[in-house]
């Protein structure tokens, strides 16, 4: 019966205080209620390691893990290293799931008989609480797993986050998250979905999405911009070798990865536009060899395109507040 089948949800834990205690209790209040609740302490220097042992006390399937800070891969992987559940889920300490989450996931995969179900979200504004419906797949659906890449790789209705999805634990017998950066889900996703063989659409929002300040989402401009061009830069050639029916899609993420490194320091200050000046060039040339699929590319709305030319020939800042203006 599903109620036997054991799930393992994997938290991990850093500087959430506030936000903690509502993600933990939405997973305890699961109408799927075998779980085992894997809060991952990654050295966090506030109250966070404290409150995972009060919630570890109260109730039996809670398990903590307190390690050395080593960011939000390597708190990932302690927790599926350790994982006993026969399918794997992974929650955000900020962020918080539906009542029927892990039920909804796991009959998904159930019923279609696949090792990979991905499900929809509420974007929620941490200021107002607004909620609002985010990627979320238009239909209930299962697919062969290129399909599946294609509509990740164009955010068509879903990304490459972590959660928002239900794993067999077969799926991570030899892969793990890369350590020491972010968009760390970028290049593993894809290569989960593949391995997955069929992938399962679930057409409703289990996920809320915080967008709060201070995330790593919203940080300020570092290194940490140019991370996700990274990645794309290995997944394209990997893609255009072993998918070359997905090489425009496999572009195009590249290309959205230029696109967002360059743009960032584009607006960021003065200052940080001279500390990255380097970084940022050489994204700006990779930008520029790209501009004819650009330009040709019907995924680009006329806008984004405008923009897009400007990033690459080196415009965008001097001409942003007329363009701005015109919107």
């Amino acid at each position: 019966m599903q109620q036997d089948i054991l799930v393992s949800v994997i938290v991990p834990v850093y500087k959430v205080e506030a936000y903690l205690g509502r993600c933990v209790d939405s997973i305890l209040a699961q109408t799927h209620g075998n779980l085992e609740v894997i809060l991952v302490d990654d050295g966090s220097p506030d109250r966070c390691g404290m409150i995972c042992d009060e919630y570890a006390e109260k109730d039996p399937r809670v398990c903590v893990i307190h390690k050395e800070n080593g960011g939000l891969s390597s708190a990932r992987n302690a927790g599926i290293d350790i994982a006993k559940g026969e399918y794997l889920e992974f929650v955000d300490s900020d962020d918080w799931i539906e009542p029927d989450a892990v039920e909804s996931l796991l009959s998904a995969a159930l019923q279609h008989q696949v090792d990979l179900v991905i499900g929809g979200r509420w974007d929620v504004k941490e200021k107002t609480g607004e909620k609002t419906v985010g990627l979320c797949p238009e239909k209930t659906e299962t697919v062969p797993a290129e399909e599946a890449v294609r509509r990740i790789f164009r955010w068509e209705n879903c990304d490459s986050a972590a959660w928002d999805k239900l794993y067999h634990r077969r799926l991570f017998r030899q892969i793990r998250y890369p350590y020491g950066v972010i968009c760390e889900d970028v290049p593993v996703t894809y290569l989960i979905a593949f391995d997955a063989g069929r992938v399962t659409f679930l057409s409703k929002p289990i996920y809320n999405y915080l967008h709060r300040q201070g995330s790593i989402t919203y940080s300020a401009v570092s290194e940490k911009n140019f991370h996700l061009s990274r990645h794309t830069e290995k997944i394209l050639p990997y893609i255009q070798k072993n998918y070359p029916d997905l090489k425009t899609e496999a572009r195009y993420l590249r290309v959205r990865s230029l696109i967002y490194a360059v743009q960032s320091v584009d607006i960021a200050s003065r200052e940080d536009q001279k500390r990255f000046a380097h970084l940022c060039g050489a994204e700006r040339k990779n930008l520029r060899k790209q501009l004819m699929f650009i330009l040709c590319c019907p995924w680009f709305s006329r806008r984004e395109k405008i923009t897009d030319v400007l990033l690459a020939v080196n415009l965008y800042r001097p001409l942003r507040r007329f363009f701005t203006r015109q919107r």
